[in-house]
């Protein structure tokens, strides 16, 4: 029969998406499965829908919260799951039948912590046709053991396409409340940062589904990319920003205003955050900053003579780390076109 493996359902608002979701995982080829449906105090007819399911099946466990968030509701159903193993998925989504074995089957093969799938995205309404699906494959990364890519080539072990060993996401505890919109980065970081061994599995095997209702769309997404920036530069890079009194950042961008502050908030060691547009550079070579107690965070123009200033001068920089804020962005603005 194989492990037990417990699926992890947070739901909120979604009746009119349930019932695909809910067959989907029913129907996995993989049968062992322990499914946990968390409400979040849904004002709608979904715990009605899970009620009915659970009556139906009885791999099917119901808990309810009061609207306490996605990020608490993955926390208690996994307080309280039995399996070897957790395979996640998000209420709206819709995974291919066999997306539980194949991802089994990849993470022992490799001996994996955690792994992710490839996944489609398609646009509104139920029916999934080859005609309406719009395709969005992240075929970036096999694995995420280079931070570099883990931060700008995204990620896609987050979300609903999650499968991980049950005693390393207990372990971490990687949901955290307050970055409950970007708990994905947060959770890799965490990963990242413990050794943990994180694959993709390159195979679609999941289906986002794109609605008026998701977090990536308007009315969240200022507030996603600010989080993206804030969670990676709060847990990400702190132990080489602790060692600087002076961050001078290179760079013409309304979205610095994110970063600035991070480190008034997470930095108190920053004393001083100096701002330079691409175009005043010549300001910068006029300044007395020291290497041992200076950090460069430069953009993408980063032009000649700054970089004869900073290399001259042995400063530490981080280059290019504004594809962060265009990452962010694009994630959260872009990465879901219909």
């Amino acid at each position: 029969m194989g492990d037990l493996v417990s699926v992890i359902v947070p739901v909120y608002n979604r009746e009119k998406y349930l019932f695909e979701c809910i067959d989907s995982i029913i129907n996995q080829t993989y049968k062992n499965l322990e499914i946990i449906f968390v409400d979040d105090g849904s004002t709608d007819n979904s715990l009605s829908i899970l009620k009915h399911y659970e009556r139906l099946d009885k791999r099917i466990i119901v808990m309810t919260q009061n609207n306490l968030g996605t990020c608490l509701a993955v926390k208690n159903a996994l307080s309280i799951s039995n399996g070897k193993y957790i395979f996640r998925v998000d209420s709206d989504d819709i995974n291919y039948l066999d997306r539980c074995e194949k991802q089994l089957k990849f993470l022992l093969e490799k001996d994996y912590d955690v792994v992710g799938c490839y996944l489609k995205s398609f646009g509104n309404g139920s029916e999934i046709s080859k005609k309406g699906m719009e395709v969005y494959v992240n075929r970036s990364i096999k694995d995420y053991h280079d931070q570099n890519k883990l931060i700008y080539e995204g990620c896609n072990i987050g979300g609903g396409y999650l499968f991980g060993k049950s005693d390393v996401l207990k372990k971490f505890s990687p949901f955290h409340k307050d970055y409950g919109l970007v708990d994905d980065v947060y959770l890799y970081i965490l990963l990242h940062q413990n050794g943990c061994k994180i694959g993709i599995l390159q195979e679609e095997l999941y289906y986002y589904r794109v609605h008026n209702d998701n977090t990536s769309l308007d009315k969240n997404r200022k507030i996603v990319v600010e989080k993206h920036i804030e969670v990676i530069f709060r847990f990400l890079f702190r132990e080489k920003i602790l060692k600087y009194e002076n961050v001078v950042i290179v760079k013409n961008d309304k979205d610095m205003r994110v970063i600035k502050n991070c480190f008034s908030e997470f930095y108190p060691n920053v004393k001083n955050v100096f701002y330079f547009d691409d175009d005043n550079v010549d300001e910068i070579l006029k300044c007395d900053f020291k290497s041992d107690n200076t950090l460069f965070i430069i953009g993408h123009s980063f032009k000649t003579k700054l970089k004869d200033y900073v290399s001259e001068r042995d400063f530490e920089v981080f280059e290019n780390l504004f594809n962060l804020v265009d990452f962010c962005w694009w994630k959260n603005l872009g990465w879901w076109w219909l």
